[in-house]
């Protein structure tokens, strides 16, 4: 085995872990917002619930312009209903 051969073998395994982890990050950021979810529906006051809404998204999209525009699409098909017609695509 040749220098080039260890060298794309580590690569290759440094891949799979970055891969299982991001899997794990992923499962634990699914774990977290389901629990945000569910707190938000605890709560009682409709503007609480709509104050702590908004400042998730403005914590999750930040500076991002693409979440920004993902986000503001998202809201603009709930509002007018799209995201109740399957066959709508945005």
């Amino acid at each position: 085995m040749d220098f080039e051969d260890i060298i794309a073998d580590m690569i290759e395994e440094e891949e799979e872990e970055v891969e299982g982890e991001e899997e794990v990050k992923l499962a634990e950021i699914y774990r977290l917002a389901s629990k945000l979810v569910k707190l938000l529906e605890e709560l009682k006051s409709y503007e609480l619930r709509e104050a702590a809404s908004l400042m998730l998204i403005k914590e999750i999209v930040g500076d991002d312009r693409i979440l920004v525009g993902l986000a503001t699409k998202m809201l603009q098909d709930m509002s007018f209903g799209f995201d109740e017609d399957e066959r709508y695509v945005s």
